[in-house]
């Protein structure tokens, strides 16, 4: 099965997680990590989850999921350790147009959560369409490799300069011919060396070479 890959906007939204175990422990984090408010249905909790209710960070409903927890609900996580249960909650949510993931079962759900590598903004997101999540880890593994902490620092530089050029540059070609050049430079291997203000120095020497001036 082919599914369509796309970065979802969060912030704010209601999202309910069924289920207080490991699994949910970890979904929850990635949610409030992109902004979710998040709603946990589950008797029980581990420490991690019960911290996060105590900090006031997600809210906890103490008790078994039920069908009117759905209501408002915009990304629903089935992830208690009962099949059924999850499986239910997957179709009530299908019948509502809700997005669903269940977590014991990628057929019943309406969209994978992806092995991911993040450094800042980039965000690399790896699946295997549900077949396989130890061929997911390890090539998330083998990307955490190759793409460290300069990335991240490179992805600010790229973020502030892309901004300085839209209100300084109008020629959207010229501004892309920077861009594409800092990138096909060695900043990267600047930073990754941590040489910031090197780095700082060769991207005005680009911008002063392509636009006839440098960026403030």
């Amino acid at each position: 099965m082919k599914y369509y890959p796309l970065a979802l906007d969060i912030k704010g939204r209601a999202c309910v997680v069924a289920g207080g175990g490991a699994v949910a422990e970890r979904k929850v984090l990635s949610l409030i990590s992109a902004g979710a408010s998040v709603t946990v249905v589950s008797p029980a909790l581990t420490g991690t989850l019960r911290a996060l209710t105590a900090e006031g960070r997600i809210s906890w409903l103490e008790r078994a999921v039920a069908e009117s927890d759905l209501e408002k609900a915009f990304l629903v996580i089935a992830a208690t350790d009962d099949g059924a249960v999850n499986e239910r909650m997957a179709q009530l949510c299908r019948d509502r147009g809700i997005l669903v993931n269940v977590v014991t079962s990628p057929a019943a759900s309406s969209f994978l959560v992806p092995s991911v590598v993040e450094q800042g903004d980039l965000l690399i997101a790896i699946s295997t369409s549900g077949n396989s999540p130890a061929l997911a880890r390890k090539v998330r593994e083998r990307l955490e490799q190759e793409f460290g902490p300069e990335y991240a620092a490179l992805l600010e530089e790229l973020a502030r300069l892309r901004k300085e050029l839209m209100a300084e540059v109008g020629d959207e070609r010229v501004r892309r011919k920077v861009l594409e050049s800092v990138v096909d430079s060695d900043v990267l291997a600047l930073l990754k060396k941590g040489e910031a203000k090197a780095a700082g120095k060769r991207i005005r020497e680009i911008v002063a070479r392509e636009t006839g001036y440098g960026a403030r």
